[in-house]
């Protein structure tokens, strides 16, 4: 789910389960921030440091090159994306709520990513990241509501696998960041329907 990961640019590796110093974090909020309104491609050192209120030497102590911040960035937009949705899961029950949940959640990080402007300016980054990194998605999407797909009545009758569910809810996560939705709730509401989730399950408490 994270818009960033330039890994493929040849960025040091072993980051994306690394824990982030608050210097680091406010350095890499920044990086997005700046990566949202510039591009990638646009993204310097020197007003990095002082989008970040760090000096160049500060910076460069924590991130030695442009690449160490893309690969950073994408880690830690990685870690900040799975840590919400953690929290947002921790506290429901039952499938249809932890569905809703999970795609409440998705969609309102989307909507407020510091990088979703990014489609703009580099639109055949962002082409290029959705299509790279959906594999990827689809598996956070089994790993995390795996037990809940099976009571989807399509998957319980054995018409749509769970890794097919999990594909569909993939692609419309990566449509969002091409084509605002105008009203998240009526769209989450509209999944529901879709995958024949009780309403009932969703607003009980």
């Amino acid at each position: 789910m994270v818009v960033l990961q330039e890994v493929r640019v040849s960025g040091p590796s072993g980051l994306t389960d690394r824990s982030f110093s608050p210097t680091e974090e406010r350095i890499l909020t920044s990086a997005l921030i700046l990566i949202g309104r510039r591009g990638v491609r646009r993204l310097g050192m020197r007003e990095l440091a002082e989008a970040a209120g760090v000096s160049r030497g500060t910076l460069y102590r924590y991130f030695p090159s442009k690449e160490h911040v893309l690969a950073a960035a994408a880690a830690f937009d990685g870690q900040r994306f799975t840590n919400g949705l953690d929290a947002a899961l921790a506290v429901e029950r039952g499938p249809a709520r932890r569905i809703s949940a999970f795609m409440s959640y998705s969609f309102e990080f989307i909507r407020t990513h510091p990088c979703r402007p990014l489609f703009e300016s580099e639109p055949g980054f962002v082409m290029s990241y959705l299509l790279d990194n959906l594999p990827a998605l689809r598996d956070e999407l089994v790993r995390h509501l795996g037990d809940a797909f099976d009571a989807v009545p399509a998957v319980a009758a054995g018409t749509l696998g769970k890794d097919e569910l999990a594909d569909v809810i993939a692609r419309l996560f990566a449509s969002s960041w091409i084509i605002p939705e105008t009203d998240d709730a009526s769209l989450v509401q509209a999944v529901n329907r879709i995958l024949q989730i009780s309403s009932k399950e969703t607003t009980d408490e």
